[in-house]
């Protein structure tokens, strides 16, 4: 098979396309002009076509000869996405989505929920799989960021209690089940989640990050409502934050996934996060980003 990646040079997409590579087929990946990531795709078997993933033009030219689409590059590009593939005449698509779909707060699950409509309706071979937070390595967006400040501080503001429950995915569990999702008759028209093995309240999953690093921080608890109504002071007078007051009260709602169905037409088995997030603290230091 031959199949196009977006978002190939991240953290999911550059362990998917080894994936595919490793599986026998040949891949082409689509990078943004001038992107500074390009680089991570060198010495790799695979063909690099330069275009953006939101312009359906560039997209239906970059599909040309292919046999699938696999879509990590961002659910909000759908109708571009559903365009170009029509256009090229390919019918398999894989559409990386997000377990913010099924958040309670509209803000974040309605634009999501409103594109996997348009993947259902588009009369496609679609596939939707939708993880959660991806960690893994220097490329993620949070479990990293969280590693480097538990190493280098004793003390770890928490807001709220901390029992609210994540359970992120180590990004190669993730990649392997987009994959299944790609080659696996019994997936096409159906939505997968993606999450790790089992859910963790917060504050449990800041000890298990701080143990794999042999820290143990003194971790100190804010309330959560007085933070949120001074954000949103801020916000009615328009400054400038690094974060929202209703980022703050999602930081209450519980982000936790069964994956029976994954687990049964992917055969998707994922990791406990104390085994991930062992394997990200070993990535760190060997890059020299937390201490030994």
């Amino acid at each position: 098979m031959r199949v196009l990646i977006t978002g190939g040079t991240g953290l999911l997409g550059g362990a998917l396309l080894d994936l595919v590579l490793a599986e026998g087929h040949e891949a082409r990946c689509m990078v943004r002009e001038g992107s500074a990531n390009a680089s991570r795709l060198e010495g790799r078997r695979v063909e690099v076509v330069r275009g953006d993933a939101g312009d359906a033009a560039s997209l239906s030219r970059a599909l040309a000869g292919t046999e699938a689409l696999v879509h990590v590059a961002g659910i909000e590009h759908t109708p571009g996405v559903l365009e170009a593939v029509r256009r090229s005449g390919v019918e398999r698509l894989v559409m990386v989505g997000s377990t913010s779909a099924h958040s309670a707060y509209e803000s974040r699950s309605g634009p999501r929920l409103r594109m996997e409509k348009l993947v259902r309706e588009s009369g496609l071979a679609y596939t939707i799989v939708r993880p959660t937070m991806i960690y893994g390595s220097e490329l993620d967006k949070n479990v990293h960021r969280l590693l480097r400040f538990l190493d280098r501080s004793p003390v770890f503001p928490m807001f709220g209690s901390g029992e609210n429950l994540w359970q992120p995915v180590y990004y190669q569990d993730c990649a392997r089940g987009v994959y299944e999702a790609l080659v696996r008759p019994v997936a096409v028209g159906q939505s997968y989640d993606l999450p790790g093995a089992e859910p963790s309240a917060y504050l449990e999953l800041v000890r298990t990050a701080a143990a794999a690093l042999g820290k143990k921080p003194r971790i100190v608890k804010l309330p959560l409502e007085p933070v949120r109504r001074s954000l949103a002071a801020a916000e009615r007078l328009h400054l400038p934050l690094p974060i929202g007051s209703e980022q703050v009260m999602r930081l209450r709602e519980d982000k936790a996934y069964p994956y029976e169905k994954a687990g049964r037409d992917l055969g998707y088995a994922p990791r406990p996060f104390r085994e991930g997030v062992a394997l990200e603290v070993a990535r760190l230091r060997e890059l020299g980003l937390v201490r030994q």
